[in-house]
């Protein structure tokens, strides 16, 4: 009896490993991005969950229209990355001297950007039929497959975004622009081209985040600054501009959350994540992996 007991616990132990996961896979490319645009640009974008909800609206518009769902994932992709090139260029490139006019103008996208979608498209909720049906039993742990897909493409995706990063010539040419913008740019970097591609890049994750998103639950036009907040605190609890901080610690917060859903205590799950986040900033303010300030200017 005992030893049936224990076999149960470790099966729910487990079960909550999994369902963390694969919200961690979410969270964790909206931390990437928010920390990627930080460390070069000083600007902490906080309509980041916005791009994401837009990825999700962008799936479940081609879902809807009859396309599969990888073509679906792509259009999300390509759609917030270039939104995100539209107001990288249009907007944000004139506050990069000033970021807190930047963090001012992601204020107002949030509110355009929901209010955008509820005409369009009204503030109901917004679901499409699950892209994998399937659900394996292991034991005691019921695995579903649309789990596995969110978590195999995020970690395909963050090795290939470390790959990039530490190198590939254009990772080493954003670390030193993250450095030193100046300094960077008298080295020849075009430093102005780098800060749209990160952008560009950041958007495009938080695209690729919607679409994985809405393949587990339900969106609306409001989901983004949930899902923002707890992005931010991912980067902070990482160290905001630290990449593999912002990743160790998508899984921290993921787990956190499975073990605090699966054990009962749902409702506090928000609770839990922030309360995280100020006992690790009290005991280390720059992030369990440090962080930057931002990007350094040449006195």
């Amino acid at each position: 009896m005992q030893d049936r007991q224990v076999s149960i616990a470790v099966d729910i132990f487990i079960q909550q490993i999994l369902n963390g996961l694969s919200i961690a896979s979410v969270i964790t490319l909206i931390a990437i991005g928010v920390t990627l645009i930080f460390g070069l640009t000083g600007i902490i974008n906080f309509a980041h969950g916005e791009f994401l909800m837009i990825g999700g609206i962008v799936t479940w518009l081609a879902v809807g229209a009859g396309l599969g769902f990888p073509l679906a994932v792509v259009l999300a992709i390509l759609a917030v990355g270039l939104m995100g090139y539209i107001l990288e260029r249009g907007l944000f490139r004139f506050t990069l001297e000033r970021p807190t006019n930047g963090f001012i103008v992601s204020l107002g996208l949030i509110v355009v950007l929901q209010h955008v979608v509820v005409l369009f498209w009204n503030p109901n909720q917004k679901s499409i039929p699950r892209p994998l049906t399937a659900v394996w039993e292991v034991g005691g742990v019921r695995i579903a497959s649309v789990r596995v897909m969110v978590i195999g493409i995020t970690i395909a995706v963050v090795a290939l975004s470390f790959r990039m990063v530490t190198a590939s010539r254009y990772g080493r040419a954003l670390r030193a622009s993250v450095e030193d913008r100046d300094t960077a740019a008298l080295m020849g970097i075009p430093v102005r081209r780098y800060i749209t591609g990160v952008f560009v890049l950041g958007s495009a994750l938080a695209g690729l985040g919607g679409a994985l998103l809405i393949a587990l639950f339900p969106i609306t036009p409001f989901t983004g600054g949930t899902m923002v907040m707890k992005g931010f605190a991912v980067a902070l609890i990482g160290g905001l501009g630290n990449i593999y901080g912002a990743v160790a610690a998508g899984l921290i917060l993921g787990i956190v959350e499975g073990f605090s859903a699966g054990y009962g205590f749902s409702q506090w799950t928000d609770a839990y994540s922030f309360a995280l986040m100020i006992l690790v900033l009290i005991v280390r303010p720059h992030g369990l992996f440090g962080g930057t300030s931002g990007p350094r200017m040449a006195s």
